[in-house]
């Protein structure tokens, strides 16, 4: 009996009669798969809103040609929420001269707004909802003595109130 010695050359080419069928199969049925993958497909609507907060700020006051000493003007400064969320808001008021500061006398409301901090802010107390207006911070300034230019600045800040249990926390935050 003879026997049959293979060689390494003869083995390749009788695997690779099996293997190249095999092999082009495998690569048919992957490149189907991942047509198939590519082809169909569901489609999902995302409703996903981002709230935004917005202020501005809302004055009564009709200014006049000049402060007649001892005379109490109205002038009310108030924060109108325009956005879509809850927000805390602080407000920074203050005179463009510091001169007049001691000319003049503001009546602030101190039951719904904190005194002045040492930032210069003045702190809302409660959380604003949408379409709400604070109580006025300022409500009247009376002159000390006669002022032929004033100028007072005012300026709103907000932040989302979710997340936080007073203003002040969540003023830190975004530092």
């Amino acid at each position: 009996m003879r026997k049959k010695y293979y060689s390494f050359k003869k083995a390749a080419k009788g695997l690779a009669h099996i293997q190249l069928p095999a092999l082009f199969l495998f690569c048919m049925m992957f490149v189907g798969v991942t047509a198939g993958f590519l082809v169909s497909g569901d489609s999902v609507t995302n409703r996903l809103s981002c709230g935004h907060n917005t202020a501005g700020i809302t004055e009564n006051y009709n200014p006049p040609e000049a402060f007649a000493e001892g005379e109490t003007y109205v002038k009310e400064v108030a924060v109108k929420n325009e956005g879509s969320v809850p927000c805390y808001v602080r407000v920074f008021a203050e005179f463009e001269d510091p001169e007049i500061r001691n000319n003049t006398s503001v009546l602030v409301d101190t039951e719904n707004w904190s005194e002045k901090q040492s930032d210069g802010f003045y702190y809302y107390s409660s959380v604003l909802d949408t379409g709400e207006t604070t109580p006025p911070l300022v409500k009247s300034i009376t002159a000390k003595a006669a002022i032929t230019d004033f100028k007072m600045i005012c300026y709103s800040e907000t932040v989302q109130a979710e997340g936080f249990d007073n203003a002040k926390a969540a003023f830190a935050a975004i530092k």
